[in-house]
């Protein structure tokens, strides 16, 4: 591990965030060089814990984008031979609104949608699936599965309270074994229906783990219960909503991301399901959409490593930028963003409501959780550069 000492926090010429990106000096271990780069954006071969610049090249993007045609294609030449041509995962967030427009209009097929409850959903996206689904008469070919509420909670008290790592941050480690879960409960959902694909709908900057697809070993390790620290906390019936060992890898269906390879843009698909009434304006925000676990983890990694997690996936949507204009409009938006959303965690005012709720529900308080935070900060070598980062955004000095 990287221990960084506090007169090495800013660099020779006086910054503290990538001139290039948004990331913060020291956050995560990161280091920003004397050009004023972050690790990052000075090596594109850079792996962090937490994140990794996943490069697609262009032969690869090609051969996906084929695959993907190929694969419309032929969902489109079978329609009809059965009720539905795969599993669309639908959380009422923009991206899977998008989608599911996408499939019923423009490829004029028909998805079956499941929606998994972890009992963490903000009330916005509840709407905005009901909103959807009505509007597009999809009510019948939808499946609201709450019953793996149980599992959920079970998982977010242990990952809370038993998160000792001080390089990785706690919202991408629960983000992972959460997303795992939800695959594997649409993956299942296919299976019993006897549907060949499942479609997720990722946007473009979520390529750290699978670019387009994970495959089927992928699927079926990511199927089985993790930490096994918590796996031996499970009841049998608890592991119902996993893969079992003795599953054939070869007959699972297909995951894939669509928007990895089809044409996408943030604007374009706000724009396009709110003019079409399946959301209403301003509700297709992430941050209105996200479920509260994630809102109350960015709050634990903010107070334990100083810096908000989502700046590692904004920071990369500024480097997709193909021109230096438009990097720098980014990157000034997304500071913004940043900074404002810390202020809200500062004063929590974020997400009250839904943090309560959260805290209720895994039998705990705000304020145990804080002490929990502070004492696995307290044991990081790198703690006093932690403090001087929440500092600087506190003072809102990123520069």
């Amino acid at each position: 591990m990287v221990i960084i000492t506090e007169s090495e926090l800013n660099t020779e010429n006086g910054f503290n965030v990538c001139q290039n990106c948004i990331l913060t000096d020291g956050f995560f271990n990161l280091r920003i060089n004397s050009e004023g780069l972050c690790d990052f954006c000075a090596d594109p071969a850079h792996i962090n814990p937490n994140w990794k610049k996943v490069q697609i090249n262009d032969s690869l993007r090609k051969e996906k984008q084929d695959d993907w045609n190929k694969v419309i294609t032929n969902l489109q030449e079978k329609f009809g031979d059965s009720e539905y041509c795969c599993v669309l995962g639908f959380s009422g967030g923009k991206d899977s609104t998008a989608l599911v427009d996408t499939f019923v209009n423009e490829y004029h097929l028909k998805p079956f949608l499941v929606t998994i409850d972890t009992g963490y959903m903000t009330d916005v996206a509840m709407n905005n699936i009901k909103q959807t689904l009505k509007k597009m008469n999809l009510e019948d070919d939808h499946v609201f599965i709450n019953s793996a509420i149980p599992i959920f909670t079970s998982l977010y008290k242990y990952l809370f309270f038993n998160h000792d790592s001080n390089e990785k941050g706690l919202t991408l480690e629960i983000c992972h074994i959460c997303t795992d879960i939800l695959h594997t409960i649409l993956v299942k959902e296919s299976i019993n229906r006897g549907l060949d694909y499942v479609m997720i709908a990722f946007s473009p900057d979520q390529i750290a783990r699978y670019f387009y697809e994970t495959s089927q070993k992928d699927t079926f390790e990511d199927g089985l219960p993790r930490p096994p620290e918590f796996k031996e906390l499970l009841e049998e019936n608890e592991l119902e909503w996993f893969l079992t060992e003795d599953i054939l890898i070869e007959e699972l269906p297909r995951v894939l991301y669509p928007y990895h390879v089809i044409e996408y843009d943030e604007k374009e698909v706000i724009s396009r399901i709110e003019s079409k009434g399946l959301i209403d304006k301003g509700k297709g925000n992430p941050v209105v959409t996200n479920c509260h676990v994630v809102k109350v983890a960015l709050m634990y990694d903010l107070y334990r490593y100083g810096g908000i997690t989502y700046a590692l996936q904004y920071a990369e949507l500024v480097r997709q930028k193909t021109t230096k204009e438009e990097r720098i409009k980014a990157r000034k938006e997304l500071l913004i963003v940043l900074l404002l959303f810390s202020r809200t965690i500062f004063r929590g005012t974020l997400n009250v409501e839904g943090f309560n709720r959260f805290f209720k529900r895994i039998g705990t308080t705000k304020e145990e959780l804080l002490k929990a935070i502070e004492f696995q900060r307290q044991k990081d070598p790198n703690n006093l550069i932690i403090l001087k980062n929440l500092e600087l955004i506190k003072k809102m000095q990123l520069k």
